[in-house]
């Protein structure tokens, strides 16, 4: 009995014992995470909490929890899977053994390909840097990266992976936290593979003792050493972290000195043989683009502390028909350069190759010509009058004629003219001309004198009229397609995107122009802004221009006069214009802020005002005195030709009629002669 007692004593004591232990195990696991979470209630829930708070800070939705020793920080991955869950995250979990899984990384597909895919910096070596089936597409939307233990390879290995710049994965949209119980684990980040860059958004937190520590990491270059800058310290609530992040503000504001940074960059200089300086202002109108953004790049410079390695092209550069490009887009294609010191058309094509960080002005191309004269569309000797004055006229005439007739066959009185010379008279009178019949009873002179006065004044309104009229500009054209009909020929500026966009346009107007009197005339329409303006100036042409070229030769050579009737006609929109950046620049969210900065101030405004011109004005308000050529006199000319080929025309009828008989008799007479 004793022994059995016994027995059940120390099965007892075992029991307790193996209790014991395993409460013991239990304690020490905790105690291994308790910076995670708290059974007790003592506040170590809290960094869950903080977490939560940080990403709603920011207005992320979607998390990506990667934890590399699953080992150690299962306790850790659950409960923090669980608390945003809770709080309506999208979370995906990668481990260690995922990350290495390349079974499920699907390739591009043929529309996904890059035109020119950056060159690969990531060399694996499966030691410290292998392949790793970490992702992460471009997307418009904020991301959270929770990344723990990040000082395992395993970790190392994904933040260099991550911060290679063919991926970047560390931008403006994506924020990285890493967590930390040790401050000394931040100097395993100088490592000068894994290049923070400044428009990254990574933290690190360091949490002890129920206090949490938040830092903000960068680098101004892959070669510079790590900047850092304390958030918030002794964050013991989400309240601390939230009244610490706002007064923070945004990282990107503590980032603005590059310390000399040295960037290759390159400009545009399409006209070299005319160019003379970067400022010259007395040819504005000479490669604009690249002189009004110039100053924009240079304030840029002077802002961030950095300089400029330029390189200078002939060319914007275009598709060639092999699918590369020419000029600074070919630079950019072969990732020779950063960014440009200008900007350039945003398009499809080239957004594939590029990126393109603020818009800065706008390029308005449009074909430019003066109206032509009334004369040279339309028939002035018609215009005076208006259709019920001419059928007044008319009537006039034939009143008159009729009048005239009457009085002579009933006047008791005999006249010296018969009834065609009524007509002689009449027609003579209207154009103010003298008659060859003396009158001689009163109610033929009466009749006489009323035609004569009343010709008169028709004549002298007509007469002024046509003088107005001969120097008046019409209002023909006030379309493409009025343009298509008109006698103006057409030149074009010798640019490249002129072009490409005739012929990449769709709309019918514009294509039925380009066809009939662009492509049909051949390369010689091309010409240079000098040539065609001076030419638009002379004679019925119009210029295919860039506008503020246009206005700012219009402004140096034509006078007051000539500057009125000028008239414009876009046949196509071009795009903005645009800073572009080579794909995956880790500075384009810096560059962005401070160009859309110098807009806010108005330095973008003062640039445009000196150095594109506006369309002058014309101060005369009418045009001046213009001689009378052929064109204008060529109705009175054809109804001259016209008369002349009547007149020879019944001139041999008279002779054909005076000598028919005797043509007749030595006709007849021969055919009497014959057998």
């Amino acid at each position: 009995m004793n022994s059995l007692i016994f027995a059940v004593a120390v099965l007892l004591l075992g029991i307790d014992a193996i209790n014991d232990l395993a409460q013991a195990s239990v304690r020490v696991r905790v105690s291994d995470s308790s910076w995670w979470w708290d059974t007790n209630g003592n506040g170590g829930n809290q960094l869950p909490d903080m977490l939560v708070a940080y990403y709603r800070h920011h207005g992320v939705h979607s998390l990506m929890l990667v934890v590399c020793h699953t080992e150690k920080k299962d306790i850790a991955e659950t409960m923090l899977w669980q608390q945003f869950t809770l709080n309506n995250f999208y979370v995906q979990v990668h481990t260690a053994c995922s990350l290495k899984d390349l079974q499920h990384v699907t390739a591009p597909g043929p529309d996904e390909l890059k035109v020119s895919p950056p060159p690969s910096t990531f060399r694996p070596d499966n030691t410290t840097h292998w392949e790793i089936s970490f992702v992460l597409p471009a997307t418009p939307y904020k991301m959270g990266i929770l990344l723990l233990d990040f000082t395992s390879p395993c970790a190392l290995n994904l933040l260099r992976w991550s911060t290679a710049p063919e991926h970047n994965y560390l931008t403006t949209n994506r924020f990285w936290l890493l967590l930390t119980t040790n401050m000394n684990d931040i100097d395993s980040l100088e490592d000068p593979e894994i290049f923070i860059p400044p428009d990254s958004e990574l933290r690190i937190l360091w949490h002890q003792n129920f206090t949490a520590t938040l830092i903000d990491l960068y680098k101004v270059g892959p070669d510079k050493p790590l900047k850092r800058r304390h958030i918030g310290i002794n964050l013991r609530t989400t309240k601390h972290l939230r009244h610490a992040l706002q007064k923070f503000g945004s990282a990107i504001t503590y980032r603005q000195n590059l310390e000399g940074m040295v960037f290759n960059t390159a400009i545009v200089i399409a006209f070299p043989d005319v160019f003379t300086n970067i400022e010259d202002l007395s040819l504005r109108h000479i490669d604009t683009i690249s002189k009004v953004n110039h100053r924009l790049m240079a304030e840029l410079a002077n802002r961030l502390n950095m300089s400029y390695n330029t390189y200078q092209t002939v060319n914007y550069g275009w598709r060639q028909p092999n699918g590369s490009f020419d000029g600074l887009m070919g630079r950019f294609q072969r990732y020779e350069l950063d960014f440009a010191q200008l900007a350039i058309f945003m398009r499809l094509d080239r957004i594939a190759i590029c990126d393109f960080v603020a818009e800065t002005f706008r390029v308005r191309a449009g074909i430019m010509f003066r109206q032509p004269p009334l004369s040279a569309v339309s028939n002035i000797f018609a215009l005076p009058f208006q259709e019920d004055v001419w059928i007044s006229i008319l009537v006039l005439l034939i009143l008159t004629t009729v009048v005239l007739i009457v009085e002579l066959i009933f006047s008791p009185h005999t006249h010296d003219m018969g009834y065609m010379d009524t007509l002689n008279f009449v027609w003579g009178a209207m154009c103010q001309q003298g008659f060859y019949v003396e009158v001689r009873n009163r109610s033929a002179r009466v009749i006489v004198f009323t035609t004569f006065v009343a010709a008169l004044f028709l004549f002298t309104s007509f007469s002024a009229n046509i003088v107005a009229l001969l120097q008046s500009p019409s209002d023909a054209i006030r379309s493409l397609a009025d343009l298509g009909q008109s006698p103006l020929e057409i030149g074009v500026q010798d640019t490249q995107y002129n072009k490409i966009y005739f012929t990449e346009s769709t709309d019918p107007v514009t294509k039925s122009l380009y066809h009939k009197k662009i492509a049909a005339k051949g390369d010689h329409v091309y010409m240079r802004p000098l040539l065609g303006m001076e030419r638009m100036r002379k004679g019925l042409f119009a210029y295919q221009v860039e506008l503020q070229a246009g206005y700012q030769i219009v402004s140096d050579t034509f006078s007051e006069p000539e500057k009125c009737g000028l008239m414009e006609l876009e046949p196509f929109q071009l795009p903005m214009l645009a800073i572009p950046t080579r794909k995956n620049f880790p500075y384009k969210e810096l560059f962005r802020r401070q160009l859309r900065w110098q807009r806010e101030v108005s330095l973008v405004n003062r640039e445009e005002r000196k150095w594109i011109p506006q369309r002058p004005k014309c101060e005369s308000g009418n045009s001046a005195f213009v001689s009378i050529g052929i064109t204008e006199c060529r109705y009175a000319l054809l109804i001259f030709g016209y008369g002349a080929a009547a007149s020879f025309g019944f001139f041999l009828c008279e002779i054909i009629a005076k000598h028919f008989y005797g043509l007749y008799r030595i006709f007849y007479g021969y055919r009497e002669v014959q057998p």
